[in-house]
């Protein structure tokens, strides 16, 4: 599997790494072949040991690779396998940070269509990642937290999923206002919670208030496992540009997400990171759910001195609560219609 024919760019290449659906090919270690070739064989993108995408330029004889600086999130190394029966050198790229993956992804893009049009490897890489190098050094203080990205795609996932349905459903988004749950209509609630990895089930919920059912009504949790990867189709970016497509009041819509201090979805600092679904659970919220409450307080809403408070809830201990996946589309109904 080449990436020129199947994967498209260096970043779907490792989507299908993580897939684990690599090929040796003699080289020790599993990895997709580019599609790029220089004289001592196919360049290569494989992973770290702790699923870091990395990316290995055959180096030849008369190539050192010293000329080829790393950065805080690129680390460059030398790295030596067997292939085809004798030691093949490689200049290792490897990113040490998940949120400039999509970065990393653009740079070795370059790297392959410089090496493509004939430029040495390590002369590719060299000049390629000096021109990246401001992005790869973008401080950290810059960057809205990974938690709060992923958080916001969440919502503007289900957004865009009810909105495909009403234009008008933008109005019960209710957590940019304030609200105490993430989505409402009348009486009926949703609250969406993201965690950050296949199979994680515990989340934060933040408040006495925030599993409450509301009087007379229901309250539904939807958890989201994403999985953070600088090639995934879920971002700030393509999330917020398509609710503001669909949404009948755009403006209003716009109002809502810098209300959230996102003034624009295309804004770098909020699309340092996308992520890719890999899972997808609704619960129902009802007696016997794992949560803390004021109605299970002995002192009543709150203890004396204590205004708020946050907590982890394991959903695991809620099997009972999912939602049959076939009852999704009926419970998306109750926030159609919002006015």
């Amino acid at each position: 599997m080449s990436i020129s024919e199947d994967a498209g760019s260096a970043g779907r290449a490792w989507i299908i790494l993580r897939a684990g659906a690599g090929e040796t090919s003699g080289l020790e270690i599993a990895t997709v072949p580019s599609g790029v070739a220089t004289g001592e064989g196919p360049i290569r993108l494989a992973l770290g040991q702790n699923g870091e995408a990395r990316i290995l330029l055959p180096l030849s004889a008369k190539e050192s690779g010293k000329e080829v600086i790393g950065a805080p999130a690129l680390r460059i190394a030398v790295s030596t396998y067997s292939y085809r029966g004798r030691q093949q050198r490689f200049l290792d790229l490897t990113c040490m940070s998940v949120e400039l993956e999509k970065v990393f992804a653009e740079l070795g893009d370059e790297i392959l269509s410089r090496i493509e049009s004939g430029t040495a490897c390590a002369e590719a890489a060299h000049s390629t990642i000096e021109e990246f190098r401001s992005l790869l050094v973008r401080p950290n203080s810059s960057l809205v937290p990974l938690n709060q990205v992923a958080g916001l795609v969440g919502e503007l996932f289900l957004l865009n999923r009810l909105l495909d349905r009403d234009a008008v459903a933008w109005k019960c988004w209710r957590g940019p206002a304030g609200d105490r749950h993430d989505f409402a209509a009348g009486p009926h609630s949703l609250e969406v919670k993201v965690s950050l990895s296949k199979g994680r089930t515990k989340v934060t919920i933040n408040g006495f208030d925030q599993l409450e059912i509301p009087t007379g009504g229901s309250l539904h949790l939807l958890h989201l496992e994403l999985e953070a990867t600088g090639s995934g189709m879920l971002s700030v970016d393509a999330l917020g540009k398509a609710a503001l497509a669909k949404a009948s009041e755009p403006e209003n819509l716009g109002l809502l997400l810098s209300a959230l201090g996102c003034n624009d979805v295309s804004d770098p600092s909020w699309n340092h990171t996308a992520f890719r679904l890999e899972n997808e659970t609704l619960f129902k919220v009802a007696e016997g759910f794992p949560r803390l409450v004021p109605s299970m307080l002995s002192e009543g809403p709150h203890p004396a001195g204590i205004s708020s408070v946050s907590y982890t809830t394991d959903l695991s201990m809620a099997a009972g609560f999912r939602v049959d996946p076939s009852e999704l589309s009926t419970i998306e109904e109750l926030f159609l219609g919002c006015r």
